[in-house]
């Protein structure tokens, strides 16, 4: 067992380290983060991390919802039995109401029907429910602290709403069996902090430093500035200390905010020492040194430190992260739908079957049971079984996957065009064979001379789809503006038949065809621009794969106009592009 110091060491933390300080920081406290969001697939690493979780607390055991708890067990309703037993309605007590005071752990936390994230959020936000349904209205306690369980692949996520609430993230997936450490802590350094807490000074500056710093991450809610803030007093007052310091900052970025972050700054780089010029016969009297270099602001200090003490290999995952979270914002919500009859039960509700629903049987009869004695006082028929009303009618809530459309829309002009349409030949055969898998179709759009075609319609075929690549032509001017008009077109019909798309333009951002074929490249510009605006405005992602020797403005300044997530891949393979391709959109 590692002893205990109240002194921060310097050295890079591991990745187990910090969820072992994670789930110290969980304990100590509890709903003044909201909870944690917990990425780790089912295994021997998150069984003992929540070990480590269960043993901090004062808790027998976590309690655990299920993705698929009804609604009346997560909030409470009628208690059937003491309903039928004295003959008017008596509220049981939820799932939520039962875990008061407590952490819950929400599995398939990915997976959790919209009504169930609400109802989580509002316990989180308020810590009571205010439950009024089948003839209760009453409110209930129901302060937690969660553990969103996310299990999911890199299709699914846990709903932004819910883990915007959760202040700390701890991604367990790279984690093996042997990266397991040593403990760090106890329940007693537990206890010591929590005396510790209220007394924590953490003065005005570390306040503006972490608010500027999630800003400067892209991390616009206010929620995850105000979780860093509590795990900065919570990590000072773990390492035995009044007054916080730059590791404890560190310590929530690496918790809190980088996890969340939407951009990475690049931070800056030593610049190399010149080389000495030659001595000279005549001596001169030397310049006196430039001193215009700035130095550092306490915001760029403190964002320095925490990147540097990232464990080896966290920061390539936060950036590819970063990329997933600015696609995920523009258009990939609308993946799933639902359905009145087909795809994956989500849960009751009450309705109208008449309009096509699926009746709930036992929904119904639970619904319409507490009621029956007094149905039958009103109709004077003691013997009468059962009577079912429209207002007890309850139907299945369906949830089905949309179609999913990648949409390819390649630069086949210029000179290095052979070049560039060879490495798209090649990334459109490699996704078509995930296509197979993850259901998706692929469609390709070409652009030269005066006009952009669509040489592949949507498709799963390989056969189909390797004959028109083969055929795929290159060279001639750059119609950049036509291209985007039918990559919209394209993307507005899909989107009426319930498709998913996203599109990935390969191209090095220049054109030099107007919309109405004259070649002239301010005309063409001005075009494309305009075209990209309308794309932009479409709810859909975007990426801009720039495929210049040397990337230019251009081809950025066109990704930002499009709203898309823009790459610069010059040398890039076929192999290489389909990889960049599957981490950035998921």
């Amino acid at each position: 067992m590692r002893s205990f110091s109240t002194t921060v060491t310097t050295d890079i933390p591991s990745l187990w380290a910090d969820a072992e300080w994670a789930a110290a920081l969980l304990n100590l406290l509890g709903d003044r983060i909201g909870g944690v969001h917990l990425r780790a697939s089912p295994g021997p690493v998150r069984d003992y991390w929540l070990d480590r979780v269960e043993h901090f607390s004062e808790q027998s055991h976590l309690r655990k919802i299920p993705a698929n708890i009804p609604e009346a067990r997560l909030l409470g309703g009628i208690d059937l039995g003491a309903t039928l037993q004295q003959g008017k309605p008596i509220a049981e007590t939820g799932m939520l109401g039962e875990c008061h005071e407590r952490i819950v752990i929400a599995a398939m936390a990915e997976r959790l029907p919209r009504n169930t994230v609400h109802h989580l959020c509002v316990a989180l936000d308020e810590g009571q429910l205010s439950i009024a349904r089948d003839g209760i209205d009453t409110q209930t306690a129901a302060r937690i602290t969660l553990i969103a369980a996310d299990e999911g692949t890199e299709e699914e996520f846990v709903h932004s709403a819910l883990s915007d609430r959760l202040g700390i993230t701890v991604n367990l997936q790279p984690i093996g069996i042997h990266g397991v450490e040593d403990d760090i802590f106890e329940r007693t350094h537990i206890e010591r902090a929590r005396a510790l807490l209220d007394d924590i000074d953490l003065t005005e500056e570390h306040r503006v430093a972490i608010a500027t710093l999630s800003l400067t991450l892209g991390v616009d809610s206010p929620r995850a500035a105000l979780a860093a803030i509590q795990v900065a007093c919570g990590a000072a007052a773990l390492a035995g200390r009044r007054e916080v310091d730059d590791s404890d900052i560190a310590c929530a970025l690496r918790l809190c905010l980088l996890p969340k972050a939407v951009k990475l700054p690049e931070l800056a780089e030593p610049e190399p020492t010149p080389e000495p010029e030659p001595e000279n016969d005549q001596h001169e009297e030397p310049e006196p040194p430039q001193t215009t270099e700035q130095m550092p602001s306490d915001e760029d200090r403190l964002l320095e430190a925490a990147m540097a003490q990232l464990p080896e290999g966290l920061l390539q995952q936060l950036q590819t992260r970063a990329a997933k979270v600015r696609q995920s914002s523009s258009g990939t919500s609308g993946a799933q739908h639902r359905h009145q009859q087909r795809g994956r039960p989500t849960g009751v509700f009450r309705g109208d079957h008449r309009r096509g629903g699926r009746v709930n049987i036992l929904a119904t009869l639970r619904a319409a049971a507490p009621w029956q004695p007094l149905r039958r006082q009103e109709r004077g028929d003691p013997l009468r079984k059962l009577e079912i009303r429209r207002e007890d009618i309850h139907l299945t809530r369906y949830q089905q996957r949309r179609e999913s459309l990648t949409l390819f829309v390649v630069d086949a002009s210029g000179s290095a065009a052979m070049q560039r349409l060879a490495e798209a030949k090649g990334a459109v055969e490699l996704l078509l064979a995930d296509c197979y898998v993850r259901r998706d179709q692929v469609a390709l759009i070409a652009f030269r001379d005066e006009r952009a075609e669509l040489l592949l319609p949507p498709t799963r075929s390989l056969v189909r789809a390797k004959k028109a690549l083969a055929a795929l032509p290159g060279g001639g001017a750059t119609p950049m503006a036509a291209a985007l008009e039918l990559t919209r077109d394209i993307i507005e019909r899909a989107s009426k038949q319930g498709t998913t798309t996203q599109y990935i333009l390969l191209t090095d951002g220049a054109a030099n065809v107007a919309l109405d074929g004259t070649r002239n490249r301010e005309a063409g510009t001005r075009d494309a621009l305009t075209a990209a605006r309308r794309l932009g405005g479409q709810p859909v992602s975007g990426l801009v794969i720039d495929t210049a020797q040397r990337p230019q403005p251009r081809a950025r300044d066109l990704a930002d106009t499009l709203r898309g997530t823009y790459i610069a891949l010059p040398k890039a393979d076929a192999r290489t592009l389909n990889r960049t391709i599957r981490a950035v959109s998921g």
